[in-house]
């Protein structure tokens, strides 16, 4: 079984990393949950160099419910990630929030472990 959940792990970093143009996060539990903190933990610390959009799908699903939107804009006060957090209720206003909120350049990326250790 541990090697299913370190999989899991490895695959949705993945998929986390490489999601550049912005993520849309549908309600879900306990993993979508998970790949929200990655994503959000990439985009506070810009270790991918790249702050991409963060849409939630479902306003009373993730204020609410789960509420993990609240948080997250607490926790990206002041921070670059901010104006690319979005809470919507319909696939048109998902569309036009990553139209008009491309991802952008992180300022600094290079505290990075990869960056310093992986790469050279």
């Amino acid at each position: 079984h541990i090697a299913k959940y370190f999989a899991n792990s490895v695959r949705e970093d993945g998929l986390v990393t490489i999601a550049k143009g912005g993520i849309v996060f549908a309600p879900g539990s306990a993993g979508t949950i998970q790949e929200i903190f990655q994503e959000a933990t990439q985009n506070h610390y810009g270790s991918v160099g790249v702050i991409s959009p963060m849409v939630f799908l479902g306003r009373e699903y993730w204020s609410e419910t789960k509420p993990v939107y609240p948080l997250l804009s607490r926790l990206a006060k002041g921070m670059d990630y901010r104006e690319k957090l979005a809470l919507v209720d319909t696939g048109a206003e998902v569309m036009k929030f990553i139209r008009e909120n491309p991802p952008s350049k992180a300022k600094d990326h290079s505290w990075s472990f990869c960056q310093a250790y992986c790469y050279s």
